[in-house]
């Protein structure tokens, strides 16, 4: 079981150094790995979404204990951490405790689904529709902690970006063509052709983006973010997936939506809305990295307590 996990983590470790690696040693220019990103996240991730959602088999959703075991997690974390920071135990800098929050809640959507289809492709429509119905609740959840005082004009903006978030838009695209019968024909296929791209240039891209030099910017609350992301909400969402009886494949499916590393967009959402930016980016930095040891054994321990169910 261990080699199952390697082979499905270590390809995602090969292609971050290989992005790395370009970035650093080539002579691309920034605007080449901007129309990668672009590329990547709009146009080949919704379209393995919308493929494999249309292409999979039926499936139940058990919705009660999913969304209960998520949406728990979630509030659990925000609550200690809005109560840490009226008791300033986490400084006075509003602005670094709303890096902190998104590094401790958000997770990596393209991880997720590489390591997903190394483990149990089988699995990667659960996982996408999964994300979809998180993201979403997410999202604000994000905006409405970073954006307090703010103008209702910015967040009227700010909730318009999150109604065309790809990733949501395709979901509910795949969903809808599913539910009226689309035929797994053209222009699917040439959907799921296309998507087969999106995992690999999204690892690369996020390899790519690594900020090393931010790493130093506020290490204290870095750390602490860290340690939240990657120890503290996997094991909270076990606790609570196995308190409300979730069964082993969609402990799966969640898991890996919690123990990944946060997001590289946070960086983007913590520049437009008044974020400490340099703090975010060394915490994408350090849990992007660390996340490739941690991720395998959050799994290992998981299927050695036989809560999850590994191929």
């Amino acid at each position: 079981m261990v080699g199952l996990i390697a082979d499905a983590v270590l390809p995602i470790a090969w292609i971050l150094a290989l992005g790395f690696g370009v970035k650093r040693f080539s002579a691309l220019d920034d605007s080449v790995w901007r129309g990668l990103e672009w590329i990547s996240y709009w146009i080949l991730m919704p379209s393995l979404l919308v493929a494999v959602i249309i292409q999979a088999p039926d499936f139940e959703i058990p919705w009660i204990p999913l969304l209960g075991s998520m949406y728990g997690t979630l509030g659990l974390i925000t609550v200690l951490l809005i109560v840490a920071w009226n008791l300033r135990l986490l400084g006075r800098a509003y602005p670094s405790f709303t890096s902190l929050y998104q590094g401790s809640v958000r997770f990596n959507t393209f991880i997720s689904m590489a390591v997903i289809t190394g483990l149990n492709p089988v699995l990667l429509p659960h996982l996408g529709v999964a994300a979809a119905i998180f993201i979403v609740v997410l999202n604000i959840s994000c905006v409405a902690v970073m954006t307090a005082g703010h103008s209702d004009r910015m967040l009227r903006r700010v909730f318009r970006e999150i109604l065309r978030n790809p990733l949501i838009l395709a979901c509910l695209l795949g969903g809808l063509a599913r539910g009226f019968g689309v035929p797994n024909q053209f222009p699917v296929s040439g959907m799921a052709l296309v998507g087969q791209a999106a995992l690999p240039m999204g690892v690369f891209c996020l390899g790519a983006g690594l900020q090393w030099r931010a790493v130093r910017a506020g290490f204290g609350l870095a750390a602490l973010a860290t340690i939240l992301q990657l120890v503290i909400k996997p094991l909270i969402f076990i606790a609570l997936a196995i308190w409300l009886d979730l069964e082993a494949d969609w402990l799966l499916v969640g898991l890996l939506l919690m123990c990944v590393s946060t997001a590289p967009s946070s960086f983007i959402l913590a520049r437009q809305l008044g974020g400490d930016a340099p703090l975010m980016a060394g915490i994408v930095a350090i849990q992007t990295v660390l996340s490739i040891a941690s991720v395998p054994l959050v799994l290992w321990v998981a299927e050695s307590m036989n809560w999850i169910r590994l191929l």
